[in-house]
């Protein structure tokens, strides 16, 4: 599925709208005396794993953000309506063709996506890589992501301090994606945090929750059948977005109320949050990937300086009842979402060294 986003429509955010809301400064960017018109604008690609996986899409549309506030950017996206490997490797070969400015690639597997990424780096179009890693030894040299492992031990802190201290029984871990490298990143961080905090405990899982591309039924079914083979859980958590909504319903219909811990800002986790029966909800930043990686590509380009490079981390963020309001109200249109954090990819990129932890590839 390949879509053309002009400068003026993308996602239909108005451009006036978005730079009332977050400062025309932040919003389109250092120019550094650049003309805001152009003869020719520059034409980036965007990449992405499937159109229906809520986290995938905000990875798009904060792409799609850059394209709808700076007139001099031009973004195609392309991506599979499900994660077909063969099917995106297909795609990415046309947009390397016309989008010779900048390719934001987000991928589960790298596998067949080496060579098309290869040959693209060997033409000279840059590449960025965010969420998962690029193919390895196809060159890209900047790869954006979240601290996983960090992440995952941090909401696990979370949800251990509401398990009380003389509490004895298990902690259940299930994933809707066994083996997809950054939802394993969390676990790992989860388990690390609950031997360093709670050895007493014991670990159930990682259990897979029915898989990527199951209906919430499967899911909901999955996670009432774990609940019921572990009479004696104090906590459940998990990586991956559609869990929570399932202990929402859980919670719902059966009175679930162990102390939890989950990913993405899903509407039907957000609403679990603020319906008290999730306890934590944690966002690893999947719009700011998707616009930062955007927005350095451009910069790059309209600058005529280099891409930056290295393992750049964005920043999570954690949703409780404390704010859950505030993001329920954010998330529902591209204005607001753009408005709030814009600046904040706008100030990761101009301060890189804060946020670059490492060189990519590791040495």
């Amino acid at each position: 599925m390949q879509q053309d986003h002009d400068r003026a429509g993308a996602l239909r955010i108005g451009r006036r709208a978005l730079l009332a809301g977050a400062g025309a400064a932040a919003l389109l960017g250092a120019t550094r005396g650049v003309a805001l018109a152009q003869d020719k604008p520059i034409e980036l690609g965007f990449v992405y794993w499937e159109t229906k996986t809520d986290a995938f899409v905000q990875m798009a549309n904060g792409g799609l953000a850059v394209a709808a506030l700076d007139p001099r950017v031009h973004l195609q996206t392309a991506a599979p309506d499900s994660g077909d490997p063969q099917q995106q490797a297909a795609l990415f070969g046309p947009i390397a063709q016309t989008q010779t400015d900048g390719i934001v690639l987000q991928s589960l597997a790298a596998g067949p996506m080496t060579r098309p990424v290869m040959d693209a780096v060997a033409a000279g179009i840059p590449v960025v890589a965010i969420d998962a890693p690029p193919p390895e030894g196809s060159g890209v040299g900047l790869f954006i992501t979240a601290d996983n492992v960090g992440l995952g031990a941090q909401i696990a802190e979370k949800v251990l301090a509401l398990v009380p201290a003389d509490a004895k029984g298990s902690v259940i871990i299930g994933s809707t994606g066994i083996g997809v490298p950054p939802l394993d990143m969390r676990i790992k961080g989860m388990l690390a945090k609950i031997a360093e905090l709670r050895p007493d405990l014991k670990i159930v899982g990682p259990v897979s929750t029915a898989g990527v591309g199951k209906s919430s039924p499967e899911i909901f079914a999955s996670w009432d059948g774990l609940l019921t083979a572990n009479p004696d859980a104090v906590a459940v958590l998990a990586p991956s977005a559609a869990d929570a909504t399932a202990w929402g319903l859980l919670g719902q219909r059966k009175g679930f109320k162990l102390p939890s811990g989950g990913f993405d800002l899903e509407a039907g986790n957000l609403q679990a949050v603020k319906d008290g029966t999730v306890s934590y909800i944690m966002s690893p930043g999947h719009w700011l990937a998707g616009y930062i990686a955007t927005r350095a590509l451009a910069n790059a380009k309209l600058n005529g300086t280099p891409l930056i490079q290295g393992l750049l981390l964005v920043p999570g963020e954690l949703v409780s009842a404390d704010n859950v309001d505030a993001i329920i109200d954010r998330q529902q249109t591209a204005e607001k979402v753009a408005a709030a954090l814009a600046p904040v990819g706008d100030d990761v990129l101009a301060n890189p060294d804060k946020h670059i932890v490492g060189p990519w590839p590791p040495v």
